[in-house]
């Protein structure tokens, strides 16, 4: 009986999916969700916080359990920081109950967390942990999942490294071993086969199974937005794009709905209306709510992706407005900075594994350098994510202000306002206090360092309270490999000449002239 069913929603759904009516509803839906985001998520945090009320006054262990439970699963997909705090208090539960499958189930949950988060080597460390043979029920099926969601996370973060094809294959197995597990009668069931058959091509077969799982879910469901999500990848493959725009737009409208701040349609969908649709305006402020999301989160893999989509999606903007908004130039700057820094952070890692292939002898100290270049790389991207999602959302609310002058025929308002929104003195200033707090967090002993390499009689002295000066910044620039001289003269507002005077006198006043600026790009180097 449950079968026939099964076939009767799948026919509806095939009958759905021929139909020729535009996704235009699917849109309202969705910008309806997106109108409510704010109050969503503010409910869902006020819900949040009568549990941990809750939990305060409870004195009962069971029940501090139970409640630090919900607490993670609530926060799971929420925000990641607040997910691994319940995670230590749960522990603490758990550990005070002696309850080995609570803890089990922690260790799991908190392993779901790492990875998430970008943390996959703790993650993988956490799993390990956990005893196996003392799990059972839904646990056993969590277990295989948390690993696969490891290595999944792993691959897609590592993209084109040579280490993703080994974890693709891990990750592969261990699907395998859910299919083998889970009944194919139930959604989870369906799920898990409709993956394995499209990693394994088969696409035709992956599409009749995710839309059998997708007809047994709510749209509430966490694996219902999942299933959307794969299935229009599925659909994308097969270049059938508004099979591909249905369901990419179904699954964003079911992680808002819920809502979660772990998600990847809108940044896909954003992706697809830039370079199908040629809708860039609604491209760019969906990509702006992935952007959003993904901080809020504390998601590296997410903001990493997104990283790689701006670009296109903002440059696809800029052509089409060019002509009439001056703030297009502003963010193609921008997205040339974020890009000129992933280039630098990609050439270092780069270089970085090539040293540690080439000295195998110092693997253990080289592979203890490997991390502290990593760190830096997700301090960088995190610096130039953050700065690109501040100004794109600066520049945002500049456009809705023209586009009120404009309706209101404010011409003089209009024109004075686009003479003064350039970068002042005071936004000049925030600028430098920013990127030299960002800096020295990066590198502390970047000012001691760098006077080591002037004779002592020009050596920089700092002024109170000052973090780093014109001389200062320029060299900064170089520590990070933007060794051009107009892109400097651009960031800190002087002409080229100038940053070429600058550049000039301190290498004449540098111990080792020949090398000096090579001795900067190499200043506090992890030894």
């Amino acid at each position: 009986m449950r079968s026939t069913r099964n076939y009767i929603s799948l026919f509806l759904l095939l009958a759905l999916m021929s139909c020729s009516s535009s996704n235009d509803k699917l849109y309202e839906q969705l910008e309806t969700q997106l109108a409510q985001r704010q109050a969503k998520t503010k409910a869902k945090e006020e819900h949040l916080e009568a549990l941990k009320r809750k939990l305060h006054a409870c004195r009962d262990k069971n029940r501090r359990y139970a409640l630090c439970d919900s607490l993670v699963e609530q926060y799971l997909l929420f925000n990641s920081d607040s997910a691994e705090k319940y995670i230590g208090k749960a522990m603490v539960a758990a550990q005070e109950l002696g309850n080995l499958a609570y803890i089990n189930k922690i260790r799991m949950l908190d392993a779901y967390i790492l990875a998430t988060s970008g943390h996959y080597s703790e993650a993988k460390q956490m799993m390990e942990s956990v005893g196996k043979e003392a799990l059972s029920g839904k646990d056993v099926v969590f277990y295989y999942e948390t690993w696969r969601w490891i290595y999944n996370t792993w691959e897609a973060f590592m993209k084109d490294d040579a280490r993703a094809e080994e974890y693709a294959a891990q990750g592969a197995a261990y699907l395998d071993t859910l299919c083998s597990i889970v009944p194919e009668t139930t959604a989870e069931g369906l799920y898990f086969n409709a993956e394995r058959q499209w990693r394994r091509g088969n696409l035709m077969e992956a599409e009749k199974l995710y839309l059998r799982c997708i007809s047994m879910l709510s749209q509430t469901d966490r694996r219902y937005a999942s299933a959307c999500c794969a299935l229009a990848m599925v659909y994308e493959m097969q270049k059938r794009d508004d099979d591909f725009e249905r369901y990419i737009i179904l699954a964003a409208i079911s992680d808002q709905s819920i809502p979660l701040k772990e998600n990847l349609a809108m940044q896909e969908l954003a992706r697809f209306l830039s370079k199908n649709r040629m809708d860039h305006p609604r491209a760019q402020r969906y990509l702006v709510y992935a952007v959003e999301d993904a901080i809020y989160y504390n998601n590296r893999l997410r903001l990493t992706e997104i990283a790689r989509k701006l670009p296109d999606v903002a440059s696809g903007y800029l052509h089409e407005e060019e002509a009439q908004d001056i703030r297009h130039a502003i963010i193609v700057a921008v997205i040339s900075v974020l890009a000129l820094g992933l280039f630098c952070i990609t050439v270092y890692a780069t270089s970085q594994n090539r040293k540690l292939k080439a000295q195998r002898s110092l693997r253990i100290a080289l592979n203890e350098k490997l991390k502290a270049t990593n760190r830096s790389r997700e301090q960088y991207v995190s610096l130039f994510i953050e700065l690109c999602a501040a100004y794109i959302d600066k520049y945002n609310k500049l456009q809705r202000t023209i586009e009120r002058k404009v309706k209101a025929h404010q011409t003089d308002d209009l024109l004075q306002l686009l003479h003064n929104n350039r970068m002042k003195d005071t936004d000049a200033k925030e600028f430098f206090i920013n990127f030299d707090r960002a800096f020295l967090n990066l590198y502390p002993m970047f000012v001691e360092e760098f006077n080591a390499l002037l004779l002592p009689e020009h050596r920089i002295v700092l002024k109170k309270d000052q973090l780093l000066n014109t001389e200062l910044r320029i060299m900064a620039f170089l520590r990070l490999g933007i060794k051009d001289t107009p892109r400097i003269a651009a960031l800190l507002q002087y002409s080229t000449q100038t940053i070429y005077n600058y550049r000039s006198t301190l290498k004449n006043h540098a111990i080792d002239k020949d090398n000096f600026e090579d001795n900067v790009a190499m200043l506090c180097e992890v030894n």
